[in-house]
């Protein structure tokens, strides 16, 4: 059925003030030290992919903390070398730099650091320039879109440098809290998108409200969306949703919502033949509304050239699983979703122009990378060609490639096609 009467959105904050914006600082680069049991350390170095927690403490800014646990993270492409030696073979042990999350809330103890209850290291190891994951997060704050903050960080493991870091905050419930008015009570969906009508499939990709699960709106949603195009518009914001796809496709985020990866286990909680990923929804709890998070950006803005949504979201094309690039997708315009953005292509194109005109026009993209690399410049020195890091000469030209790859998307409005 279609939805009622509709609320007031809630009031959104894409840049909160809250105690993790110490930790969120833009203009610190932070020291952490994991400190953990050397045979734990092992055991989960030979094999990362497992991704098995362990014990651990935390050292920051003179201070103990924990006890805490921490993992190494990723999918897919985050264990290729320099994480393991192994390439897509699995297991296969630690080679190098592996992106790591660490939980704060051991065992229900509602511990917090910073407010967080976890923190996320990715290892940036797609790109030489080490800039590309914070940019893309940034771009799409500074459109007023819910977006994690990030931030550089070098990490230490016992006291050895590991690397330089992208530190990403987590979207959990305290993530939606921050940026929604109404106090982000509602469910928090990972990589599920509106096409199912099974109930089970959207409280599978709960990652709040699990202990007593209500999946009616996400429902009432899909059903809306396979009605008609004004049916699915009372169910978003359309001025935010429309800054989003402006930001994504801009920034070439060729992993995200559009691109529909064909497998045998679809991508994220996507059951069957095809399925998207990196993404969130925030479902409204007093409200039929739903705001799209993006999520893991390491591919955007030229971060993997072979990652392609093909063909372009705008274009026709048989409906099938049958376009190599990169794997195997399916069109993004024959999602039922997509039909309906489609239709606000004018109002799109004209919120791509207010992107490239602000927070993606020249000077200030510039400056902006220019201060990071500047902050980041002594780590990347200190950390040259260890545990797959590239030299000092490497990370200068790939800086210089992504200035030229950001100039490319600004001039083509995105992917030239």
């Amino acid at each position: 059925m279609g939805p009622g009467p509709q609320e007031p959105a809630p009031e959104l904050t894409a840049e909160p003030f809250d105690d993790a914006s110490y930790v969120f600082d833009p203009t610190q680069l932070r020291t952490y030290n994991l400190v953990v049991a050397s045979s734990d350390l092992a055991m989960i170095d030979s094999n990362p992919s497992a991704e098995m927690y362990i014990p651990a403490g935390l050292e920051f800014e003179g201070k103990s903390y924990g006890p805490y646990r921490m993992r190494y993270k990723g999918k897919s492409g985050a264990w290729e070398y320099p994480c393991t030696s192994g390439g897509s073979a699995r297991p296969s042990p630690k080679a190098g730099k592996c992106s790591i999350k660490v939980d704060f809330d051991v065992d229900g103890s509602d511990a917090t650091f910073f407010g967080l209850k976890k923190l996320n290291f990715h290892s940036m190891n797609q790109d030489d320039a080490m800039l590309r994951e914070r940019l893309a997060y940034a771009l799409y704050r500074q459109m007023n879109v819910a977006a994690p903050r990030s931030v550089h960080a070098r990490l230490l493991l016992n006291g050895k440098l590991e690397g330089l870091f992208a530190v990403v905050e987590q979207i959990d419930k305290r993530f939606a809290h921050a940026r929604f008015g109404e106090g982000g009570e509602g469910n928090l969906y990972k990589e599920v998108w509106p096409t199912y009508e099974d109930a089970n499939v959207y409280v599978a990709a709960l990652e709040t409200n699990q202990k007593q699960p209500n999946v009616q709106r996400m429902l009432d949603f899909k059903s809306a969306v396979d009605v008609s195009s004004d049916a699915f518009s009372r169910f978003v914001d359309r001025d935010y949703l429309l800054r989003y796809i402006a930001v994504d496709r801009v920034i070439i985020n060729d992993d995200g919502i559009f691109h529909f990866w064909c497998e045998k286990i679809a991508q994220g909680n996507n059951p069957g033949a095809f399925g998207n990923h990196n993404y969130y929804w925030y479902e409204a709890s007093a409200a039929d509304r739903f705001w799209l998070i993006p999520w893991d950006l390491d591919f955007a803005l030229g971060g993997r050239p072979d990652d392609v949504v093909y063909p372009e979201w705008t274009a026709d094309a048989p409906c099938v699983c049958a376009y190599p690039m990169f794997g195997t997708q399916r069109p993004a315009a024959c999602d039922k979703l997509m039909m309906h953005l489609r239709t606000w292509l004018d109002d799109y194109d004209a919120k791509v122009d207010e992107f490239i005109a602000g927070p993606f026009e020249h000077d200030r993209v510039e400056a902006e990378l220019n201060t990071w690399a500047a902050q980041i410049q002594p780590v990347v020195a200190e950390a040259a060609g260890q545990n797959g890091a590239p030299t000092a000469t490497a990370w200068s030209l790939a800086v210089a490639k992504l200035k030229s790859d950001i100039a490319n998307a600004r001039q083509n409005r995105g992917r030239k096609y």
